[in-house]
């Protein structure tokens, strides 16, 4: 499963309706990874000495998204859909979290060397590491959206337990992460092509996203998949089409 790699083709139904857009949403996020990882790997080879810190800063920007994405899967939504879906029901999206994070801690090690001049930046270097987990995670990334399925979420829980999980999680976000970075880089990761209504925020928070904060890194975000309006832009390791 060579790089480029296959974004995941949209579940059905109606990203408005909360049940359907469980499996929506996660493979929004799952495809602005597996998109950072495509962009990476077509880089990584050619950066110039003079582009090495921003480039290591967007590298270090999508693992650490990465990382949070599944610690907080473990640590609440996995425990929250398990609580009706039944116990275990989760257990192999964890057991494939376990088989990469190796590969992802060791790669966010060398770059984060990288930017504190403690390691040379080494492009061959940063693809081998990929090579080594990159696989594995996409191939989760593929695996994980069966088990949040339209059918299964109305079957286990009601709106109110879906709503009340949106909002703890949305709570959570807030505390953990800091939305200078992360909203221009879920800018550049997502091809608004795809999904037009994400991300599903207030219009003045997307200007001032676009216009300024954006702008704080922007020779960071220059390196995303897409520009800061969510237009995919050619040549960024995602050509390939969508399996």
């Amino acid at each position: 499963m060579p790089a480029p790699y296959a974004t995941i083709p949209r579940p059905p139904g109606d990203w408005k309706d909360i049940f359907d857009n469980q499996a929506i949403d996660m493979s929004i996020s799952h495809n602005m990874f597996i998109r950072g990882l495509n962009a990476v790997y077509a880089q990584a080879p050619n950066i110039q000495e003079k582009q090495v810190q921003a480039f290591a800063f967007f590298c270090n920007s999508l693992l650490t998204m990465i990382h949070h994405h599944h610690h907080i899967e473990e640590e609440l939504l996995f425990p929250f859909f398990e609580s009706k879906l039944g116990a275990g029901t989760m257990e192999h999206n964890v057991e494939q979290h376990h088989a990469f994070l190796t590969g992802l801690e060791d790669l966010s090690a060398y770059i984060k060397d990288i930017q504190a001049g403690k390691a040379k930046y080494n492009g061959k270097l940063i693809t081998e590491k990929l090579d080594g987990f990159a696989d594995g995670l996409v191939q989760h990334l593929h695996d994980e959206l069966p088990t949040l399925e339209s059918s299964k979420m109305r079957a286990a829980f009601t709106k109110k337990d879906l709503k009340d999980l949106e909002a703890t999680l949305g709570k959570r976000i807030l505390k953990d992460v800091s939305l200078t970075t992360v909203l221009p880089l879920g800018m550049v990761l997502h091809d608004k092509s795809t999904a037009p209504h994400f991300p599903p925020l207030p219009k003045p928070i997307l200007w001032v996203t676009q216009y300024g904060l954006y702008h704080l890194h922007s020779d960071a975000w220059a390196f995303g998949p897409c520009d800061v309006y969510g237009k995919l832009k050619p040549g960024f390791g995602n050509d390939a089409p969508a399996a």
